[in-house]
């Protein structure tokens, strides 16, 4: 999925180094990486949007809910946790 999404998009005109890191994943328009705070706007925003249309209404969620989420179920699946 990754290879994907750096495949299909528009390389940046510049390589970013941020603290030492470049090849970043996500950017926004401007061509800077998208930082922890724009995904938590964007699952508010989600999530709000969501709570707009449905009777039944979540919680707010983060991204360090989904990544908490994602290594119970790898550990459920018996991935080996050095791994993880």
């Amino acid at each position: 999925m990754f290879r994907a999404i750096i495949k299909d998009r528009e390389a940046p005109k510049t390589e970013k180094v941020i603290d030492v890191y470049t090849g970043f994943l996500f950017y926004n328009d401007d061509g800077n990486p998208l930082v922890a705070m724009h995904w938590q706007h964007r699952f508010n925003y989600m999530v709000g949007r969501y709570n707009d249309i449905c009777r039944v209404q979540i919680p707010n969620i983060t991204p360090h809910v989904c990544r908490h989420t994602y290594c119970f179920n790898m550990s459920k699946s018996g991935m080996n946790p050095k791994t993880l």
